[in-house]
């Protein structure tokens, strides 16, 4: 919850805070007045209590004013980041989730040779409009190999330095960053603890060109694609009520743009444009002064939502479906083993449906298809009330493996390899579909979580199986899970059983599903799962299991079957007639990487 949130809870108890902020005051009809920040008796600060202004607060006398967040700093000679958190306890609001266990970052040490720039980047920077007192505000160094000098950008935050980025100030393209150093924002340094607006740029020149405008202001570490300061920084960011993303003025710019101010609240978010210049560093050496920044920054605009746009919009869109270029981006595929099925996408902003008979395996196919997710880079998180979190990870290490028991070293490197790529929702039994999707929101935010899993709808506690209003009530949830994976670009996997059939003969179909016609009506993709059954031991060349999709809404392919083999003691589905298994967790030791 960021500070543009605990300003509006605090607004709508704005008496309650202003009589805990201001003890000494009195309430006026419609305002609280009190003679200073201290709560001394007097007239001269008044704190709104009702109508549109309610939370806004003035000091006459001293020209101080603010919403109540900002009163609470006053009062309280605090930080942000302190008020914030006193008020979060004052509120009774707790964090979504509990914090994760700190990653390990290597510190930079500053080199040896990095000294003050001179002629070399110090003219370079120069020249592109910044002046010496912004150099060294930002404490930017030189380095020279051979007949290479570099500009040294430190990233300093807390006192310490966090990371530093090397360019080559004749070649863009030769650039480099601490390796394993944390990725954060640049320019934490300069940033006045008590602000609540603040931009975030693409680069680190265009930072320090608003910070000479006098614009506190901050730079990623790796441009407009790369978002990992999003986690790192995710507490310190939470303090702003405004943040002015000023990204580049190309499409690159604009999609990260989209993607920082959907993850970092959108309604907090406004998108800055230079008037013509590609960035903020252009316009400075197009000759803006201070006040041209200060204009565009005024005019600075929120995200349309999403739901209003131009159908035109769509154009590029349309032909990369009629002619997708090879080397493009897609949506992962659906990977079994080392195959890929390009005719299945896992589309953001969809949901599937997975079925099954009980004990065919559905919740198991399901697990290695996240696993070939993962293994195109995507991350995942899995609520299962039904299977305890330990035995998960067992039947994924397995899966990953392609092993019966590999080695606990092997196992270690499962666990590395995942633990940037899964998370849990860590409920063993019936939880609520509320909390859920708003866990899995904070997860999408500030995770980039991109594929939740639900198994299944019966582990609901607020969505019935069956009685008086059931039906209503899992259509409602259907609609909620489909609006979630619209909002945050995501694709929900939801388990659902079917109704019992009179034998285990063939697979179910999507009318088979249990309960409402609109878990898959709704849904945008249906799959089933069945499985031959056969004996322990009893392996002949037949297939032991099918996986078919029913519905693809989407999708050039509305219908399509799997044939595939399971390898028993790796719970592994693989589409080799020998059963022979792949490792997709890479490991050295030899023994451990074979597959069976």
């Amino acid at each position: 919850m960021n500070a543009h949130d605990i300003a509006r809870l605090l607004a709508d108890r704005a008496a309650d805070v202003a009589a805990h902020l201001l003890p000494g005051g009195k309430r006026n009809g419609k305002e609280w007045k009190a003679g200073s920040v201290t709560g001394e008796a007097g007239q001269s600060l008044s704190v709104c209590l009702a109508g549109e202004k309610r939370g806004v607060w003035a000091d006459f006398a001293s020209g101080e004013g603010g919403d109540l967040l900002d009163l609470w700093v006053a009062c309280r000679c605090t930080s942000m980041a302190d008020a914030i958190r006193e008020a979060k306890q004052y509120l009774g609001v707790r964090d979504t989730l509990p914090q994760p266990p700190a990653k390990t970052y290597r510190r930079p040490e500053r080199q040896a040779n990095c000294v003050t720039p001179k002629a070399g980047a110090r003219d370079w920077l120069q020249s592109r409009g910044l002046t010496p007192e912004t150099l060294a505000a930002f404490k930017i160094g030189e380095v020279v190999h051979g007949s290479k000098t570099y500009a040294v950008f430190p990233y300093l935050r807390d006192g310490e330095l966090i990371n530093a980025k090397s360019r080559n100030v004749a070649d863009k393209k030769d650039m480099r960053q601490e390796a394993g150093a944390e990725p954060c924002l640049f320019g934490w340094h300069l940033i006045d603890p008590k602000a609540r607006t603040v931009a975030i740029c693409e680069g680190e020149i265009d930072a320090m060109t608003l910070h000479q405008a006098g614009i506190p202001a901050l730079s990623v570490n790796q441009g407009a694609g790369n978002h990992q300061w999003i986690e790192t920084d995710w507490d310190r960011l939470g303090r702003f009520s405004e943040i002015l993303i000023c990204f580049d003025d190309d499409e690159a710019g604009k999609k990260g743009a989209q993607e920082v101010a959907n993850r970092l609240a959108i309604e907090r978010c406004k998108l800055v444009t230079f008037q013509g210049h590609k960035d903020a560093n252009e316009a400075l050496q197009a000759g803006w002064e201070p006040a041209d920044f200060r204009e565009s920054l005024m005019s600075a605009r929120h995200l349309d939502p999403d739901e209003l746009v131009s159908i035109a919009d769509f154009r590029d869109q349309v032909k990369a479906l009629f002619y997708p270029a090879p080397d493009g981006p897609h949506s992962p595929v659906l990977r079994m083993g080392r195959t890929d099925y390009d005719w299945f996408e896992f589309r953001p902003g969809e949901y599937s449906v997975w079925t099954g008979i009980n004990g065919h395996g559905k919740s198991l196919m399901n697990n290695q298809v996240l696993l070939g997710l993962m293994d195109q880079g995507e991350r995942v998180c899995v609520f299962s009330g039904e299977l305890p979190p330990a035995q998960q990870l067992k039947r994924l290490v397995k899966q990953a493996t392609g092993l019966d028991r590999p080695t606990s070293a092997y196992i270690d490197a499962v666990a590395g390899w995942v633990r940037d790529r899964m998370w849990l929702f860590n409920v063993t039994g019936v939880a609520t579909l509320g909390r859920l999707l708003e866990v899995f929101a904070y997860g999408a935010k500030r995770y980039g979580i991109r594929h939740f899993v639900i198994d299944s709808l019966m582990m609901l506690g607020d969505v019935p199986e069956d009685g008086p209003g059931a039906f209503s009530a899992q259509k409602s949830a259907v609609q909620k899970i489909a609006a979630f994976a619209k909002q945050h670009g995501a694709h929900i996997h939801l388990i659902a059983h079917p109704r019992k059939a009179g034998d285990e003969s063939k697979a179910p179909g999507k009318l088979d599903v249990s309960g409402s016609s609109r878990i898959t009506d709704a849904a945008d993709n249906v799959f089933s799962v069945w499985s031959a059954r056969k004996e322990d031991g009893e392996e002949d060349d037949k297939p032991d299991a099918l996986l078919e999709l029913n519905k693809q809404r989407n999708g050039e392919v509305q219908h399509r079957k799997l044939w595939l083999w399971f390898n028993r003691q790796a719970q592994q589905y693989t589409t080799r007639s020998d059963r022979k298994t792949v490792a997709f967790v890479p490991f050295r030791a030899d023994s451990d990487v074979r597959a069976m």
